[in-house]
């Protein structure tokens, strides 16, 4: 069951079209202050937690215990938490940078609970 916890969220701009976005891992756009869709391996600022259209406010959560949709193969417990091409969150290879840990466990497709590192890590 996804769980969320204690956060530090921030009201963003949605740079593109996120309204079926949410749950997912989102970055900085690199030429405005906006958030997008994070894609492969990326490192992600946050996880949106709402669904706004381009230029409309996205909440995001920067920091903490966060639903996030599992991508390909799921998430379970324990799982260090990388960024799939679709934003969502998929266990962490070798070369993917590292933005979470799985707490509560999903199917692919479902809402899984994990700790966001903000920024992340290179996956050991």
């Amino acid at each position: 069951m996804a769980t969320q916890g204690n956060q530090i969220r921030e009201s963003m701009i949605a740079g593109a079209d996120l309204s079926a976005a949410q749950f997912t891992f989102v970055k900085m756009n690199t030429t405005d202050s906006t958030v997008v869709a994070a894609g492969d391996a990326e490192a992600a600022f946050g996880v949106l937690i709402n669904t706004p259209t381009s230029g409309a406010a996205a909440t995001v959560v920067t920091h903490g215990r966060v639903s996030i949709t599992a991508g390909t193969g799921g998430l379970t417990a324990g799982d260090l938490v990388g960024v799939d091409a679709d934003g969502a969150g998929v266990t962490a290879a070798t070369s993917d940078i590292v933005a979470g840990i799985c707490v509560d466990a999903a199917a692919a497709g479902g809402l899984a609970t994990i700790d966001f590192f903000r920024g992340g890590n290179a996956a050991a």
